[in-house]
């Protein structure tokens, strides 16, 4: 016999992974490109995630952690604010990593 929470937790896990798939399905080809330049960090600090993930352009190796160190993760991205980035704005982009500190939209951002 499975625990009742077992089978929350498979629906859950399934919700979570057509969400992803539905993102990396809409991802174009990357951040906006400046002049042919290298491509740019763009400010996204203080914005709402949604409105950050567009900014990005969607890239699915766009790594997000959870500004109050509860190691929570992000199921809506509409419910959360970036509080900090990684690289700062104007950054090129190219082999490099992009993290986010985000928090719940209610929730302040430490300093």
């Amino acid at each position: 016999m499975t625990p009742a929470g077992d089978g929350r937790s498979q629906v859950v896990k399934r919700i979570v992974t057509a969400s992803v798939l539905a993102l990396i399905a809409l991802v174009p080809s990357g951040p906006a490109r400046a002049d042919d330049g290298p491509a740019l960090m763009p400010q996204v600090a203080g914005r709402d995630l949604v409105s950050a993930y567009q900014a990005l352009h969607y890239d699915p190796s766009l790594r997000l952690t959870d500004g109050r160190g509860a190691g929570r993760h992000v199921l809506w991205p509409a419910s959360w604010k970036v509080c900090a980035q990684s690289p700062q704005a104007g950054t090129p982009l190219k082999d490099r990593k992009v993290t986010l500190v985000v928090v719940k939209n209610r929730e302040s951002c430490r300093t």
